[in-house]
């Protein structure tokens, strides 16, 4: 993670830390309920009924360019996006939530299928929307689990002679079971997800399979450590990648927390090697 970044979590941090100083101590009582959201795996907890939270974030992401582990050799390339996603609770158990992106990319190795070669492009991303059902919530076991369901539309920034678009070009569709589980101070959570093509060209890919776990600790009621690994098949392209991810997850008050992590990928197939970052602010409205 570069200086900025850093900068950039340590000013949110200071921000919370007037609501952070509030927080009881005594575990006994805690002021806060245990945090489940994680950086890249999923939890089964829905927002409650009738409130809408919000979250804004910034995600840098860069190829490493080496071939060791698995890895395909890489030119220079690296993506920066803004993002954000509204939910809102609907319904008990029930919610439902919007997302958007705007970035800016640069790819040494691109190449259109028309022969043309930009190295650039900026604009909007592609809008996401899903929902979340809580089937299961066994409150004497700290067991959640719930079914997500999701779709992304194609209406970001295509491709053109002289730009690499930011859409995916194609409509796609994803489900995902999701359990949530509380140890002590620890919470678990694990995904597991399968995505696929709609409509439009996918350029070979026919499925996506996902396999996510994380595991985070609150050593504070409002502080927890995560770590994560997150595994992606790509069918039909024959890519394989798993990565791990680490981060904080910090709870500061009803709805609201602050989320900084770094994922490097560790094994890949077909595929190349990443590092990416998050700085992430939720809020209730």
């Amino acid at each position: 993670m570069s200086p900025t970044h850093v900068l950039v979590a340590a000013a949110l941090l200071l921000l919370a830390s007037p609501a952070l100083a509030r927080a009881q101590d005594d575990w006994g009582a805690p002021a806060l309920a245990l945090e489940h959201g994680k950086a890249a795996t999923a939890d089964a907890s829905p927002v409650d009924p009738g409130l809408l939270e919000a979250e804004i974030g910034y995600t840098p992401s860069w190829n490493d360019r080496g071939g060791s582990l698995g890895f395909d050799h890489a030119e220079d390339a690296h993506q920066h996006a803004l993002f954000g996603t509204v939910t809102w609770g609907v319904a008990p158990d029930v919610d439902v939530n919007v997302g958007a992106t705007v970035g800016a990319i640069y790819d040494a190795a691109h190449h259109h299928d028309d022969g043309s070669a930009p190295k650039h492009g900026s604009g909007i991303g592609d809008v996401a929307f899903g929902a979340r059902w809580r089937f299961l919530n066994l409150q004497e076991r700290a067991l959640e689990l719930a079914l997500t369901v999701g779709a992304v539309a194609p209406t970001g920034t295509h491709h053109d002679t002289d730009r690499i678009g930011l859409s995916q070009g194609y409509w796609s569709g994803r489900a995902a079971l999701v359990a949530t589980k509380d140890i002590g101070r620890a919470t678990v959570n694990g995904e597991l997800a399968l995505g696929a093509p709609l409509s439009g060209d996918a350029g070979g890919l026919r499925s996506v399979v996902q396999a996510n776990a994380a595991f985070g600790v609150h050593v504070l009621p409002w502080l927890q450590p995560e770590v994560e690994l997150n595994y992606q098949s790509y069918l039909g392209l024959r890519s394989q990648v798993l990565a791990a991810t680490a981060g904080v997850v910090a709870p500061f008050g009803a709805g609201q927390r602050v989320v900084v992590a770094v994922q490097q990928g560790v094994w890949g197939q077909n595929a190349t090697q990443t590092t990416s970052a998050l700085v992430a602010f939720k809020t209730a409205l």
